[in-house]
């Protein structure tokens, strides 16, 4: 689990950043607050070795890193925490550690074998599969905090794993995670859909083909630390495994004819006509 160690560190040291980069003022409503919560546990599954064709039982691994807010500026967190919890867990509720154990293990039991809990792993030996889950902040200034969810599974003996990123838009001054109806006007979804293929048309040569024909499944877009929004698609949703999660993204005024009233004031484009 070094590569989950390495992930929940960096996530740190850019919390550290955009934290102090942020900060301005001293009074306590105004203060940022995270906490890192972290859990991992290494099973053996019994009775595996003979369909593994393996001279013992295979083992499998599940580990959690989450920076989870505990105060933003004095905003309603709510909203955010129960989004990260769905998107990490596919639960939500106020005892973290003990949804989090469950969700270990029942990722492990779906394998489809009785489980032994192993306080280590033996020396130099690695598991034949394992789960991560890691959730860290990718950009944060005074108005918007963009959470990112990941997740990497591998199957024992697969020929790849599998990974997956979802975003959390959440507008600090509204105490409310920003939905894809927040932003744009349903009546507009099948010429958004349009326009986002034709720019993944546009950059074919680095992404390579697609096949767009909806917005990215579970509201999956963020605002990046450039301004942009940028639309994400997971592996396999609009293009081949190889080529991996593909990203399309646009300045908001180039999106402004497909804008809510709420978008064009959030994103100071009242002066741009539609």
């Amino acid at each position: 689990m070094k590569q989950t160690a390495i992930l929940c560190l960096g996530a740190a040291i850019l919390l550290s950043s955009l934290a102090v980069g942020c900060s301005g003022g001293s009074e306590a409503g105004g203060s940022i607050e995270f906490k890192t919560i972290k859990s991992g546990t290494t099973y053996r599954l019994l009775n595996s070795a003979r369909e593994f064709g393996a001279d013992g039982d295979i083992t499998y691994a599940d580990s959690v890193c989450l920076l989870m807010p505990v105060r933003i500026a004095g905003a309603d967190i709510a909203p955010l925490r129960d989004s990260i919890m769905s998107l990490a867990f596919d639960s939500v509720g106020s005892d973290i550690n003990t949804i989090m154990e469950k969700y270990i293990e029942r990722t492990a039991s779906q394998l489809g074998y009785p489980l032994e809990r192993l306080d280590s792993m033996p020396s130099g030996t690695t598991p034949d599969g394992f789960t991560s889950v890691d959730g860290s902040v990718v950009n944060l200034t005074p108005e918007v905090l963009v959470y990112c969810v990941s997740n990497y599974q591998y199957q024992p003996h697969a020929a790849h794993g599998m990974s997956t990123d979802f975003y959390i838009n959440y507008d600090i001054a509204g105490s409310r995670v920003l939905s894809a109806r927040d932003i744009f006007r349903p009546e507009t979804t099948d010429s958004l859909v349009a326009t986002i293929q034709t720019q993944a048309d546009a950059l074919e040569q680095v992404i390579g083909p697609t096949t767009i024909t909806a917005l990215p499944a579970n509201d999956n877009f963020m605002l990046a630390p450039g301004g942009e929004i940028v639309f994400v698609y997971q592996p396999y949703e609009v293009a081949s495994y190889a080529q991996g999660k593909i990203r399309v993204s646009f300045y908001p005024y180039e999106l402004v004819d497909y804008m809510t009233p709420f978008a064009v004031n959030y994103f100071k484009l009242s002066d741009i006509g539609r």
